[in-house]
């Protein structure tokens, strides 16, 4: 095990996130094929290169591992409930199956249509409930100054980076991923149509 200072850069959608000393971390394996023992754990922010643990071994001895790791805590929920979410959102991005390649929206009413349906998001979960959202079927959505991952079927839950965990109804987070990649989709045709 290493820990360093400045390590991984987040992700938009982490291949899972786990709940430690009540802190969101987000788990991924750099490179499975060269070095497919080691994981890193970092906290799931917004911070560009955050202190990362990097663990070498099967799961359970990371897991091991991983309990002698102090983690500082998450930002807090929003007393109003719901998620910490920007004010305005410029741009949507997300990475699209099956290629996982970024997409991108910007146009107005898709950024709205997200913005609304996730502020109208209130039901926190409870610290007992919280579970963990993994690939495939997590969807991570960065709004610019936060990332917002949604769960699936699995784990109906949703988590800003800003603060905030709340359940979702089931089948949200590919409904707004379908809303950015048609987003992206008719962006893209249009700027072809312009050549």
């Amino acid at each position: 095990m290493a820990v360093v200072q400045q390590g991984v850069a987040a992700a938009v959608s982490p291949n899972r996130l786990v709940v430690k000393d009540g802190q969101l971390i987000q788990v991924s394996q750099p490179n499975q094929y060269a070095i497919p023992s080691v994981w890193t754990y970092r906290a799931f922010n917004d911070e560009i290169q955050a202190t990362t643990a990097f663990i070498s071994g099967d799961e359970t001895g990371r897991e091991q591992l991983l309990k002698h790791v102090t983690w500082p805590a998450g930002p807090a929920a929003p007393a109003s409930g719901g998620l910490v979410l920007p004010d305005r959102i410029t741009n949507a991005t997300t990475e699209a199956p099956p290629t996982n390649g970024m997409v991108v929206a910007t146009d107005a009413k898709t950024l709205n249509q997200i913005r609304t349906t996730l502020a109208a998001l209130r039901d926190p979960v409870p610290a007992a409930e919280e579970c963990t959202l993994q690939k495939p079927g997590a969807v991570g959505i960065s709004l610019g100054e936060v990332t917002v991952m949604l769960g699936d079927a699995t784990c109906p839950q949703a988590i800003s980076t800003g603060g905030g965990r709340v359940r979702i109804p089931a089948g949200l987070g590919r409904e707004l991923l379908d809303l950015i990649v048609a987003s992206d989709r008719a962006a893209a045709e249009r700027a072809t149509t312009k050549d």
